[in-house]
């Protein structure tokens, strides 16, 4: 008894003390005055997270070698979830400033957060995986890519799907999380090669020298002049026919070009036969003059 007598005593001096203003004896004002501490400290959070992560990605932009616009939408996603986050905690606080019970609230909002994850397992999976792709890197708008089945130009990369058009102009939609191997035909130098028969009866030496022949031909042409990062050459014999055999031939090249370059070599290749009279096979009539 005596310590509740005590406590109703310092009330009743405080509601009488001169020395505090007349507003802060106000239970309403306190929790106002509460309420905008909070909002000032949510809002200084925000600017200094905001921050935080542009400071992080651009220190990481050069040596990451980065795209700039998925850095900027990696940027926006991150703070998106952590603006998120902080102002739940923000409101929870003020809440409980006015008496209100936020426990249930937050069990409330667990349990409709896990009804809607279970409702859109897919939804999160493809939001998840295009995080990842954007963060690692895997994809990059303009590139020759094969993915899912699907080889093509990338159109499109954003946080649900990514958009391939094929060569034969089809677009192709692709969830991302689908998306779980990729061939990126534009990172760093690609091989270039062609095939082409001749008759039997050509001598190696012979084929060898074309090729050396409509090498030294493409590399003096401006068009492909810095193409080349390893010159055209003979790689090997694949196949063996009844009157023929098959020679692939192979050249080094910076990215993007190795389907342009392996055409050109094959026509010039095509034009290099019909000058030097090489034939692709023994005729029927020839074979019969060889028995």
């Amino acid at each position: 008894m005596n310590e509740l007598e005590d406590i109703e005593k310092i009330d009743k001096m405080v509601e009488k003390s001169s020395l505090l203003p007349e507003f802060l004896r106000n239970k309403l004002a306190i929790n106002i005055i509460s309420v905008l501490i909070v909002l000032v400290l949510c809002f200084v959070a925000l600017k200094l997270v905001h921050k935080i992560i542009r400071k992080f990605l651009n220190s990481n932009k050069n040596k990451l070698k980065r795209n700039p616009a998925k850095l900027e939408t990696l940027s926006r996603i991150f703070y998106s979830i952590i603006r998120i986050i902080i102002i739940f905690i923000a409101i929870t606080m003020i809440l409980d400033m006015f008496g209100i019970n936020t426990s249930s609230l937050i069990a409330t909002a667990g349990i409709g957060g896990i009804a809607i994850a279970l409702g859109a397992q897919t939804v999160i999976a493809d939001f998840v995986k295009g995080v990842l792709i954007i963060f690692d890197d895997k994809l990059r708008v303009g590139e020759w890519v094969v993915c899912s089945g699907v080889e093509g130009t990338v159109e499109e990369v954003n946080l649900r799907i990514t958009k391939i058009r094929d060569y034969n102009g089809s677009l192709h939609i692709i969830p991302n999380s689908n998306i779980t191997n990729v061939q990126n035909y534009n990172r760093g130098a690609q091989k270039s090669e062609a095939y082409f028969c001749v008759s039997n009866d050509t001598k190696l030496e012979d084929v060898k020298e074309m090729i050396e022949a409509v090498s030294q031909k493409i590399i003096s042409m401006p068009k492909y002049k810095k193409a080349f990062i390893e010159d055209l050459s003979f790689f090997e014999i694949t196949e063996f026919k009844d009157f023929s055999y098959k020679v692939r031939v192979t050249s080094l090249v910076k990215m993007g070009k190795q389907w342009e370059i392996s055409r050109k070599v094959r026509e010039l290749i095509k034009i290099e036969m019909e000058k030097r009279n090489i034939k692709s096979s023994l005729l029927e009539e020839e074979i019969y003059e060889k028995i």
